[in-house]
């Protein structure tokens, strides 16, 4: 077995085959990152619950 080829894979081969693979996990990367953007967070729900309470309690204080 020669050391040029191991596997019976070329290095450009086996570069390309890395490459197509960190491809596939950027995508992946890519999908996951959109989905958890998607849901609010945790710190947006406070955000708008103080929002709508200060609402409320004008509203409250102007009638």
């Amino acid at each position: 077995m020669s050391h040029d080829k191991p596997n019976g894979l070329t290095q450009k081969e086996l570069s390309l085959l890395i490459l197509e693979g960190q491809q596939q996990i950027n995508e992946r990367i890519d999908q996951l990152h959109e989905k958890v953007n998607q849901k609010i967070s945790r710190a947006e729900l406070s955000g708008w619950l103080v929002a709508v309470s200060a609402l409320v309690v004008l509203i409250q204080a102007v009638m």
